[in-house]
């Protein structure tokens, strides 16, 4: 294998953009890269991957690196890719409402420049800094998710830097576009593992004129499980609905809480707002303006924002009153706050496990084992000494094989996203 000072001082490096020996602050879940290389166009992305492919040097592809603790923990990062530099021009086509952006600009960027048009990507996060490439390739998404879908929902195109050295585009620029295999699709929840993004584009919608939020507050999980019944077989269309339950003491947080945004024209914002008080029994209030914003701001970034192991899962929407029962379970058994945190009549969420890494292990063991009640248990944020013994991703499932398949068509060296999965 080629040493270190080799790769940094190679004369191949001077086609892939810039470049520089990797430092402390690049750190993918501990593993220090020995070459950070930052492409500025995506020719030089595909040359750059061509390089490691031939080199077998296993590489991350990074943005702004929100998410870099996601994964299985690497043996080894031999070079970290960086997209920070892939953010020319947005091409905003304001009259398809259609837009596309590359991988390195940041969604907030990117909102910004649309709303000059009236015009926005209905997606949140709970990272600032978060950029297209990774909401993309890791499929995040929140609160908004509930009307609009995941990014995956918005892609209509993609353009990608496959480790041949070539760049492929799949789909197009206009919303009705059916031709060919839907490689956008694949990609979204990747993360990283098949090919790396150079841009994306996504169908758009107008900014809402007005929004308004009911929040609802519980003091007994069974009516709040009835409610969300209630108003999921409503007439109402809410763009988001959501779900905070804390099982365990923490200072200034209810209990339990559903909040309705509807975000339409102003009358319709009014009626939806008032037909939805006049269904929940809980305490409940109307949330404009700023304050409307700081609570949505807080429910997508509470997770993250306090410590403990964060674990993705899924259920069925119908099945929320034993998915409350079974937090209050985990309560009990692991001796911590244990707070969920999700999109409610779709039955997906974050619970958070504020507990020693020990009994999170064996809480993680006992949501695996409920694989009736939930599923899809995903583990993207616990310590490093954990991840020893449990795996993020979890027992491969039936697909297991034709994901491996995909991975060596798309990479065969294995050498992208350096072992942390998916696949």
């Amino acid at each position: 294998m080629t040493a270190t000072t080799d790769w940094v001082h190679s004369p191949e490096l001077q086609h892939f953009g810039s470049s520089r020996a990797g430092e402390a602050g690049d750190a993918v879940d501990g593993a220090v890269p020995r070459l950070v290389i930052e492409p500025t166009e995506p020719a030089h992305m595909a040359a750059a991957l061509a390089w490691v492919t031939r080199e077998r040097l296993a590489t991350v592809v990074r943005g702004r690196g929100t998410k870099l603790g996601w994964g299985r923990p690497p043996s080894r990062v031999d070079v970290v890719l960086s997209t920070t530099r892939l953010r020319g021009g947005v091409v905003h086509r304001h009259g398809d409402l259609t837009a596309t952006v590359q991988a390195g600009v940041t969604l907030a960027d990117l909102n910004r420049q649309l709303a000059t048009q009236g015009q926005w990507l209905p997606l949140d996060t709970a990272f600032d800094a978060a950029t297209i490439g990774g909401l993309v390739a890791t499929n995040d998404a929140g609160p908004l998710r509930h009307r609009y879908g995941t990014p995956r929902d918005l892609l209509i195109g993609i353009t990608l830097a496959l480790t041949d050295g070539t760049v492929v585009k799949a789909g197009g620029h206009v919303v009705k576009n059916v031709a060919g295999y839907d490689l956008a699709k694949l990609i979204s929840g990747s993360f990283g593992t098949l090919a790396a993004i150079v841009d994306a584009t996504f169908k758009l919608l107008p900014i809402p004129r007005s929004s308004q939020t009911v929040v609802a507050e519980y003091a007994d999980s069974d009516l709040l499980a009835k409610d969300v019944a209630t108003l999921a077989c409503s007439q109402l269309e809410p763009v988001a609905f959501d779900v905070h339950v804390l099982a365990g003491e923490l200072a200034g947080a209810p209990r339990c809480a559903i909040a309705a945004r509807f975000a339409t024209s102003p009358e319709a914002t009014t009626i939806q707002t008032s037909a939805a008080r006049a269904l929940l029994h809980g305490d409940n209030q109307v949330l404009t303006d700023a304050a409307e914003a700081a609570w949505w701001a807080e429910q997508v970034r509470r997770p993250w924002a306090l410590p403990g192991t964060v674990v993705r899962l899924g259920w069925m929407p119908a099945a929320l009153p034993e998915v409350l029962a079974l937090v209050g379970d985990l309560r009990r058994s692991t001796g911590g706050p244990v707070e969920l945190t999700g999109r409610v009549a779709l039955g997906a969420g974050l619970l958070r496990l504020a507990a020693e890494d020990a009994a999170a292990a064996v809480a993680i063991e006992q949501l695996r084992a409920s694989h009736r009640l939930v599923t899809n248990i995903t583990v993207l944020r616990q310590s490093r000494v954990m991840k020893r013994t449990v795996d993020p991703w979890g027992p491969a499932g039936s697909t297991a094989t034709v994901l491996a398949s995909l991975k060596r068509t798309f990479d065969p060296a294995g050498i992208l996203n350096a072992g942390r999965g998916p696949i």
